[in-house]
C-alpha cells in the first residue's frame, strides 16, 4: 500500500512539475502587470480567475479527448511525443534566447483574460505535455497535477503586484531570470520527451 502511494506521489510530482514549468507563470507576470495597470484590485482578481478557468477548460478537454483525437487521426502517442518534444524545445529556446517564431500582435485590455489563458498560460506546450502525461501517468494523476498547476499559477500571477512591490526595481529582472530558468527546464523536458518517444533508454 505504501509503495503504491509512493508511486502515485512520484507520478503526481513529476506531472505537476512538468506542467507548471511549461505553464511558466513567471513569464506571464510582467505581461499581466503591464496590461492591468488601470484595473482595480477586484478587476485584477476577476481577470486572473477568468483566465485560469479558461486555461483549465482547455487543459481538461485535451486531457480527456486528446488521446482519442490522436487515435482518430492515426497518430501514435510515440510520434506525438517526439513532435511535442520538438515544439516544447522551440518554446523553451524562445524563453531562453528571447526570440520569437511568430508575429506578436498588439494586446487589447478588453481581452486580457483570454490572452493570459492562451497562449500565455495554456499554450501548445501545455496541451502537448497534457496529452503525453495522460498517456503515461493516467487521467487521474495528470488531472490532479493540472489542477494544482493552475491553482499555483493563479496565485503567482495574482500576486504579481505584490512581488513587484516587494522586489522593487529588481522585480522585473528577477521574474526575467526565473523565466529563463523555466525555459531551460522546458528544453530539458523536450529532450526527455523525444528520447522516450524514440525508446532510448
Amino acid at each position: 500500500m505504501f509503495l503504491v502511494l509512493a508511486d502515485l506521489l512520484t507520478a503526481f510530482l513529476f506531472s505537476f512539475v512538468t506542467l507548471f514549468v511549461v505553464m511558466d507563470p513567471f513569464s506571464t507576470m510582467p505581461v499581466f502587470i503591464s496590461m492591468t495597470k488601470k484595473f482595480t484590485d477586484a478587476e485584477r482578481t476577476a481577470t486572473v480567475t477568468k483566465a485560469t478557468v479558461v486555461a483549465g477548460v482547455l487543459v481538461f478537454l485535451f486531457l480527456f479527448f486528446g488521446t482519442s483525437l490522436l487515435g482518430v487521426m492515426g497518430i501514435s502517442v510515440q510520434s506525438f511525443q517526439i513532435a511535442g518534444g520538438l515544439v516544447l524545445g522551440l518554446l523553451g529556446l524562445q524563453l531562453v534566447l528571447d526570440f520569437s517564431l511568430g508575429k506578436e500582435g498588439k494586446l487589447q485590455a478588453s481581452s486580457v483574460a483570454l490572452v493570459i489563458a492562451t497562449p500565455l498560460l495554456t499554450g501548445p506546450g501545455v496541451l502537448t505535455a497534457t496529452i503525453i502525461l495522460a498517456a503515461k501517468q493516467g487521467l487521474v494523476v495528470t488531472g490532479a497535477a493540472a489542477l494544482a498547476s493552475l491553482i499555483v499559477s493563479w496565485f503567482f500571477i495574482r500576486s504579481s503586484y505584490a512581488f513587484k512591490k516587494l522586489l522593487g526595481e529588481r522585480g522585473d529582472n528577477f521574474m526575467h531570470i526565473l523565466s529563463k530558468i523555466m525555459g531551460l527546464l522546458v528544453v530539458a523536458l523536450a529532450v526527455e520527451f523525444i528520447r522516450q518517444g524514440f525508446g532510448i533508454a
